[in-house]
């Protein structure tokens, strides 16, 4: 009876032992989440140093890859020698902005152009991913793509130095962190998406269950909520709440001033990196 009973306990922590073994290789066997960030810029004199600081910026973070979208009818070879130099795996596209498009919209042609590639170039099902759109003038603290990484469909936060405010972004109940309540605005509070394009991410599987998903030029101030409406949301109060709550800021809608520089001296020799 006594072995019998041994018998019995050693086959049951056998069995124990190698659930748990199991259990972790499949853990451990899960498609890696990559994060996708797309990032529209264009020529200035402070093009390279604010790419320069957001690949610093990337560098720290792993599972990332970059697509950089130029607003140019040709890829230059500025942003193609910096990323060749920078270490964060990288795609390098180019979409030029429409001549008679909105001026008060940015960037749209360049996203959707990040967003087509990764239609043509990712398998559903067997790579999870997540989309963020990050302009390459504003400050990330790497900390933001580890509250991006896994979220299910979408995720929101708030974000620093916006919209004539020190804040904006998603408020979420005292007693209960994980419920976005409300958020707080000072642009149109009362529209479905009253948040900015550095405030969420989603799940890149979306841009395959919604293929015609995009941005446009005709919708001021209201890009993000033109794409989130396309693909299942019906407002942001469907997204995550992330940031501890919303209680962080870890991004920040940055600017640099423009440089005031008389015209170029005579004999001052050219730097290709501002060609």
């Amino acid at each position: 009876m006594r072995l019998a009973a041994i018998f019995r306990a050693v086959r049951a922590l056998f069995i124990a032992i190698f659930g748990l073994v199991l259990v972790y290789i499949l853990y451990r066997s899960r498609p890696i989440v990559t994060i996708y960030v797309i990032t529209p810029t264009f020529y200035r004199l402070t093009q390279k140093p604010e790419l320069v600081r957001l690949c610093n910026t990337l560098s720290l973070v792993e599972n990332i890859h970059w697509i950089v979208v130029e607003d140019s009818q040709n890829k230059t070879n500025l942003v193609a020698n910096f990323l060749s130099e920078c270490k964060v795996p990288s795609t390098h596209l180019n979409a030029a902005s429409p001549k008679d498009r909105n001026y008060h919209i940015k960037g749209s042609n360049q996203r959707n152009a990040g967003l087509q590639w990764l239609r043509e170039n990712i398998v559903k099902g067997k790579q999870r991913g997540v989309v963020y759109f990050a302009d390459d003038d504003n400050t990330y603290d790497p900390r933001i793509f580890s509250e991006m990484r896994n979220l299910r469909q979408g995720a929101t936060w708030p974000v620093g130095i916006v919209g004539g405010s020190s804040w904006e972004g998603c408020i979420t109940a005292p007693e209960e962190p994980s419920r976005i309540v409300g958020f707080w605005t000072g642009y149109k509070p009362r529209r479905s998406f009253p948040i900015d394009m550095a405030a969420f991410a989603i799940n890149v599987d979306l841009l395959f269950t919604y293929p015609n998903a995009s941005f446009d030029y005709k919708h001021v101030e209201q890009q993000e909520g033109t794409l989130l409406s396309q693909v299942g949301f019906k407002s942001a109060l469907d997204l995550e709440p992330r940031a501890n709550g919303c209680s962080k800021i870890l991004v920040w809608h940055t600017k640099t001033s423009v440089p005031k520089i008389p015209k170029q001296r005579p004999h001052q020799p050219p730097i290709a990196d501002f060609l």
